[in-house]
């Protein structure tokens, strides 16, 4: 594969939905836009935690890529299948070595990992503040997998705020 396979394969990820929101009846995002939010919230964790913003959030951004290979499978499918997640990643990235090494340096993914959760939690509170009254379960696990001190905060203030504030607050 070459950088415009690769460019072609990123394009992709536009098609593969989140399923676990397909569980419980709701429309879901695809993979791309959990990934582009899931980017910009590990920035901006990264220069609360002190870690480069720029790498977080290319970590973030590419964290979810090999899914184009292996589908977003939700909690429970991931009870019954065997997947090899590695060597998806590993031809996934294939001409760029230096985003599988991203994605494997401990300290960017503790912040890129974080981030993906809360963009889990900021996605269940929307769809909670728009009455979906099953996604509980979702920002609860996610918040109990939150490793650094500025996610738990963050995660904490996104679930008490309305989720659509902003807009109407940018109204007036």
């Amino acid at each position: 594969m070459d950088e415009l396979d690769f460019i072609y394969q990123a394009g992709a990820l536009r098609r593969v939905e989140r399923s676990g929101w397909k569980t419980i009846g709701i429309s879901p995002e695809s993979v791309s836009e959990h990934s582009y939010r899931a980017a910009i919230i590990a920035y901006i964790l990264a220069k609360k935690e002190g870690v480069d913003p720029e790498k977080a959030a290319l970590a973030a951004l590419f964290h979810d890529l090999h899914e184009v290979r292996i589908n977003d499978i939700h909690i429970v499918g991931k009870k019954y299948l065997s997947i090899n997640e590695k060597k998806a990643q590993e031809d996934t990235f294939a001409p760029f070595p230096e985003i599988l090494s991203l994605l494997r340096d401990e300290k960017i993914m503790r912040i890129a990992n974080d981030a993906d959760r809360l963009e889990l939690i900021f996605q269940a509170k929307e769809y909670k503040d728009l009455g979906s009254k099953y996604v509980e379960q979702w920002i609860e696990r996610a918040s109990a997998l939150l490793k650094t001190e500025s996610a738990k905060r963050m995660a904490k203030e996104a679930i008490r705020r309305d989720a659509f504030k902003w807009l109407f607050e940018a109204r007036e």
